[in-house]
């Protein structure tokens, strides 16, 4: 089921299916910011990742000896939200550990995703509430995609994203499979931009785990807007495009990753992994704004 939020400047759409963002309705340019999910490049408007973001290696992670299979990027994205509280400018969905997540990731959890508009500022908050009897271990992502070029007067090399500061950052390399290799492109970003291009994404995503900035701006000479994104309490970033002429750029803040090739070791001590004792929440939130410049 769709749900909308709105007022005099947005119109925002979510799927209980994944707490999936699938529309950012600018009213003063008419345009829609979000991604549209055409299959022919990717299927997917703003999935959740969740419990795990990337590839654990052969889809199977290990904690306290025990082995367990989870797909790509987690089940979050593909299970049905329940709707626990809505008004015209706000609305929190929520899912639980269940037997059916207990066989794939062995916690017991809450996650409270909620959205909010405050003028043309969209706020998407997750939280996290660990209800078992022990310390629980899980990574967290976001990976919304934004049309790119804005209109069809300008093309996508005609696009860069802009940093909200200076920059002088690695970028973490991935191999064919989307593993990490271990290895860095050191000081890969100097500066506050990157200019998209068609073979930007040839070697898959662009990853940074030491950013110092805390939004970027999607935009061109050649556009009359541009898209800011923030974040918060995200230590690592993707950057990625499907690379097959797609018309569009996921900008996507993490906690953490995928695994590096033939990794072996405990899911606790997974690189960028979250550890939350009982009792205790975690919280982080990312923001999309359309702005006529």
């Amino acid at each position: 089921m769709i749900y909308s939020l709105e007022n005099e400047f947005v119109t925002i759409q979510i799927n209980d299916l994944g707490a999936e963002l699938c529309s950012y309705f600018d009213k003063e340019s008419q345009r829609e910011i979000i991604w549209q999910a055409d299959p022919d490049h990717w299927k997917r408007n703003a999935p959740i990742l969740f419990p795990i973001i990337g590839k654990v290696f052969n889809n199977s992670y290990r904690f306290e000896n025990i082995n367990y299979q989870l797909s790509q990027h987690g089940f979050a994205r593909d299970n049905v939200f329940s709707v626990i509280k809505k008004s015209k400018t706000s609305i929190k969905f929520k899912i639980s550990s269940s037997l059916k997540t207990k066989p794939v990731f062995p916690f017991d959890f809450v996650l409270i995703v909620q959205f909010s508009i405050i003028d043309k500022e969209l706020k998407v908050l997750y939280n996290i509430e660990n209800t078992s009897s022990k310390k629980i271990y899980f990574s967290l992502g976001a990976h919304p995609g934004f049309n790119c070029p804005f209109d069809e007067k300008s093309v996508f090399s005609d696009y860069n994203l802009k940093f909200e500061k200076k920059e002088c950052s690695d970028r973490i390399l991935l191999n064919k499979e989307g593993f990490r290799t271990g290895k860095r492109a050191y000081k890969w970003l100097v500066g506050n931009s990157i200019s998209l291009h068609e073979k930007l994404f040839a070697e898959d995503a662009l990853i940074f785990d030491n950013l110092k900035s805390k939004f970027l701006f999607i935009e061109s000479e050649k556009a009359a807007e541009k898209v800011k994104i923030g974040w918060n309490n995200y230590p690592h970033m993707g950057i990625w495009n499907p690379n097959k002429n797609s018309p569009l750029v996921c900008i996507e803040p993490w906690n953490g990753m995928a695994d590096e090739v033939d990794s072996n070791i405990d899911f606790s001590q997974k690189y960028g992994v979250i550890s939350l004792n009982k009792g205790h929440n975690f919280e982080c939130f990312y923001t999309v704004e359309n702005i006529i410049k």
